[in-house]
């Protein structure tokens, strides 16, 4: 398994945080990597993210299933190609208090044969894009009303 991480730490409780980053439903408001998305942080269930291509356009669409939630401290999904032996990717969402407000570990874990053909890329172009929805979110949560 190889894995890509980021962290941010946002002015705001964790439960909040956590009920803007499991509101599936309103990420197309804040998060510049989806164009769409929909579904419950609820084990077992499936996500539909439909992601924003360069251009702002649709681009990959997936149905990554739930494999854990712990509100309000993780979460994390699982999207496979070809039953997983070509391809799985891990999304893993982490919060822990700190400081009056919340450090946001957002990772990707991959596994699979195709990764390592891969892999250079996955490191150029993924963590630039977790990095990009932290800040969002941490926009969003630090925002003045």
């Amino acid at each position: 398994m190889r894995e890509l991480r980021t962290e941010i730490q946002i002015s705001a409780p964790m439960d909040q945080v956590w009920l803007v980053l499991t509101d599936f439903d309103r990420w197309q408001d804040w998060n510049p990597m989806v164009n769409q998305a929909s579904g419950n942080a609820t084990p077992g269930s499936k996500l539909d993210i439909t992601m924003r291509g360069p251009d702002g356009k649709d681009a990959m669409k997936y149905q990554p299933t739930i494999l854990e939630a712990n509100p309000p401290r993780s979460l994390r999904w699982r999207a496979m190609m070809m039953s997983g032996l070509m391809f799985t990717n891990d999304r893993v969402f982490e919060l822990k208090e700190k400081n009056d407000g919340t450090v946001l570990v957002n990772k990707e874990e991959f596994s699979g044969l195709m990764v390592p053909l891969f892999w250079g890329k996955m490191n150029l172009f993924v963590v630039p894009m977790l990095e990009k929805m932290n800040k969002a979110l941490k926009d969003k949560l630090e925002a003045k009303p």
